[in-house]
């Protein structure tokens, strides 16, 4: 993944959490999925936990289907650490990315 790619995604999420909107929990949930691709299942990804996990450390968040009971999202620990802790962009960091 690029890195102008990997961190859009991140200052997408950033943004969408600091907003007041009707459905942002499904617009953050919708980022992620289009970004991470879709969900392997559990057998899969038993086979492939390494690929999974090196893609999440480079910036990718990666999906595992629970046996259709739900969802785990594997993050980097440093990437889910920049949107939890990190204030939002400002309107100027943003603009700045896209035009990038």
């Amino acid at each position: 993944m690029t890195e102008a790619k990997q961190s859009s995604w991140k200052l997408v999420v950033k943004g969408l959490k600091s907003k007041v909107l009707a459905g942002r929990k499904e617009l953050i949930a919708q980022v992620l999925k289009d970004v991470g691709g879709d969900a392997a299942p559990i057998r899969q990804a038993r086979r492939v936990l390494l690929t999974m996990s090196v893609d999440a450390l480079s910036g990718t968040p990666r999906f595992i289907d629970v046996n259709g009971e739900g969802e785990i999202c594997l993050i980097s620990f440093d990437d889910l650490l920049d949107i939890l802790a990190d204030p939002p962009p400002t309107l100027a960091e943003v603009m700045r990315r896209v035009t990038q």
